[in-house]
């Protein structure tokens, strides 16, 4: 890693922090000298830290932050707390604590989602003005992930007049309706379309290679109020992402990011297509202490390759079907949890230059628990809530497996009005994702315990620290965390296996164990015209195979974000920083060319490192005079503001005509994304 130029990006970003601090302690005085500007300087609730380990985010408040290109994404947004690693372009992966992807779960009112990003990444598929709030837990307590959740919640009540919530930009455009059907009822209907290809379409670029892109998604939800005891519910949700590129040589962008073996063919371009989309239904009821949903979620990828006479159809899926109920009277807490999961892996079908294979079939599978739980108090001073959960896992070769999940978190009140939160537990995951890279993208699949792997499981302990200062115009959190890994998967099957039609998943995967462990600091400032947060968070995410010890994929050292919003007459104006070091990835030492292929011969595993990474995002909204009880207004963004060349990975170069090769770093097209948009609602 370059300390050096990582300490240029920390001195960059801390000139920005002192900005904050400095107006920081402008209020503190302006709070001691005039009690009346404590009165106006409204508290947001921005985010809300009072469990320890879960943050509780209202999505209206997002309109009041620096948004992503115009759009006030749920899942960009906590990517900036110092618990979250921040993605890069390219890494559309959700890494929480050290966690992999795969190790979370992002729901939809506990319904699990699959395949949670478009635009590789910078947009969720959660559309902000559908849903009224989400909460963020760093562990997955009551689920079978090892890692976090992400769960968006929709609206609790029935709205009383028509609604509506619309933005166009030059990225997408969006709206929301919400219909009251009668007293008790109500409809909510969302939707988006991406304009990016339409705008964008001549400079998206991966280096010299363009890429088309398109998405889309709808949501709809229906509530019924028939009782004040009681709440019916239903939510419906689609959504799908089209790409494709062609590149020169075979499959060099691919084979990075598996950190193999780099072969790649100079004479031949690479045509690759994808197409993903992803479809929830659920039906939810609430009576008193009780809640019980019945879903259906599922995702389906298919990717088409071709390369000098060789064609490859690549789809996977999954498809989950499931029940769950929850009942709290009281301190007590009971929960049962079953599904149904049908799985394609990696599925390649070759064909031309005299190959003809095709591989795996579907796999279906088990997966239930039974928890149960108590929170007490010792005192005034401690509250605490213990769970268990038992589960039940039968695999497609109806293999068993049994496990045991004892649960523990603690709150100390101190004396001086701050909190102590500790947790520990032991957590388990019979549902794995991997492929051609580890970083959220939909080139992975999905893949059930069983015949590849015995379940992956999880020992974590964490301590943090909450305290507010200054008379609550500041807040600060710290954090301590380690979590022990078992059974982790590394896929290390590449492009060249696939086309060649010598890959087999069996022998593409490895397993092995791993940790995470790291210190988070959080200082936020709540109230008042500034608002926002700085974070820094440093960690070590280690994995272990075939004996040797290395860097997981995803791992930065140390990273650093800030996220202000200023409020001024009708402005709202906003910036988020991040800096933070490079990801690891598997140098070349040397390459040669042998039979027209160029053949690279590898450093140890994950031993270099990118570039570090640094990026400044702005924002501002414009409110203009309401019309009616309609609010409307502009906002102008712009992404990389200081045009920061963003170093995505390293590959062999090769120039046909001059005969020259070098091994290179590639970088995005684009280096700034400026957006303009429109917004209504009432």
């Amino acid at each position: 890693m370059n300390f050096r130029k990582f300490g240029i990006l920390i001195i960059r970003s801390a000139l920005l922090l002192s900005v904050f601090c400095t107006e920081a302690k402008a209020q503190i005085d302006s709070l001691q000298l005039d009690s009346t500007v404590l009165s106006a300087a409204a508290k947001r609730q921005l985010l809300d830290f009072s469990k320890g380990g879960v943050v509780h985010v209202e999505l209206s408040e997002l309109a009041h932050m620096p948004s992503v290109l115009g759009n006030g994404d749920p899942l960009h947004f906590v990517q900036m707390l110092p618990s979250m690693q921040t993605s890069s372009e390219l890494d559309a992966g959700i890494h929480i604590q050290g966690c992999d992807h795969q190790h979370n779960l992002v729901a939809l009112d506990g319904v699990p989602v699959y395949g949670v990003s478009h635009l590789m990444g910078i947009f969720s598929v959660f559309n902000p003005t559908h849903f009224r709030s989400m909460s963020y837990s760093t562990v997955a307590s009551g689920v079978n992930r090892l890692g976090g959740i992400i769960d968006m919640h929709t609206r609790r009540s029935v709205p009383e007049k028509f609604g509506a919530d619309a933005s166009l930009g030059l990225v997408s455009g969006q709206g929301t309706l919400e219909i009251p059907l009668s007293g008790k009822s109500a409809l909510i209907v969302s939707a988006r379309k991406s304009l990016v290809d339409l705008l964008y379409g001549n400079y998206m670029k991966l280096d010299d290679m363009a890429i088309a892109y398109d998405f889309a998604d709808a949501n709809l939800s229906w509530i019924w109020m028939p009782g004040p005891e009681d709440r019916i519910g239903a939510d419906f949700y689609y959504g799908y992402d089209m790409a494709n590129t062609s590149m020169s040589g075979s499959g060099t962008y691919l084979e990075h990011m598996t950190s193999t073996a780099m072969a790649s063919s100079e004479s031949s371009p690479v045509t690759l297509d994808l197409f993903w989309r992803n479809m929830l239904g659920s039906l939810h009821w609430t009576h008193r202490d009780l809640d019980q949903t019945l879903y259906y979620t599922g995702f389906r990828l298919d990717t088409d390759m071709a390369d000098g006479g060789r064609t490859a159809h690549l789809p996977s899926s999954i498809g989950t079907l499931g029940y769950r109920a929850s009942w709290k009277p009281g301190p007590l807490s009971l929960g049962v949890d079953a599904a149904m999961h049908d799985v394609l892996p990696q599925n390649p079908e070759i064909t031309g230059n005299g190959i003809n294979y095709s591989g795996m079939e579907t796999m279906r599978a088990f997966e239930t628990s039974l928890s149960g739980g108590w929170r007490g108090a010792i005192g005034y001073s401690f509250e605490y809530e213990a769970t268990l959960s038992a589960q039940w896992f039968l695999s497609s070769e109806r293999k068993s497996y049994f496990g045991l999940s004892p649960q523990f978190a603690g709150t100390f009140y101190m004396p001086d009005e701050s909190k102590l939160h500790l947790r520990a537990g032991v957590y388990r995951q019979y549902l794995f994702q991997t492929g051609l890279s580890n970083l959220g993208l939909p080139l992975e699949f999905w893949l059930p315990a069983g015949r590849y792997s015995d379940p992956q499981w999880s020992v974590g302990t964490s301590v943090s620290w909450d305290k507010t200062m200054a008379g609550g115009v500041l807040e600060f959190n710290s954090e301590v965390y380690y979590r022990k890994l078992g059974n982790q998967l590394e896929y290390v099957g590449g492009f060249q296996d696939l086309m060649d039609g010598t890959y087999s998943l069996e022998k593409s995967l490895r397993s092995g164990n791993g940790y995470a462990c790291g210190l988070n600091l959080l200082l936020r400032k709540p109230q008042g015209r500034l608002t926002g947060w700085a974070g820094l968070s440093v960690g070590r995410s280690m994995r272990s195979f075939d004996g040797g010890i290395w860097p997981s994929n995803h791992e930065r050292l140390v990273e650093f974000d800030m996220v202000g919003s200023y409020s001024v007459g009708r402005w709202d104006l906003g910036a988020t920083v991040v800096a933070a070091g490079g990801t690891p990835f598997t140098e070349i030492r040397e390459f040669y060319l042998l039979s027209n292929q160029i053949v690279g011969v590898l450093e140890e595993h994950n031993s270099a490192r990118l570039k570090p990474y640094f990026r400044v995002d702005l924002n501002a909204k414009l409110a203009l005079k309401p019309v009616g009880r309609m609010s409307h207004g502009l906002v102008f963004s712009v992404y990389n503001a200081t045009l920061q060349k963003q170093e995505v990975y390293r590959t062999i170069k090769a120039t046909r005509e001059e005969g020259k090769f070098a091994y290179e770093s590639m970088y995005l097209g684009i280096t700034i994304l400026p957006s303009v948009g429109y917004y209504l609602k009432f």
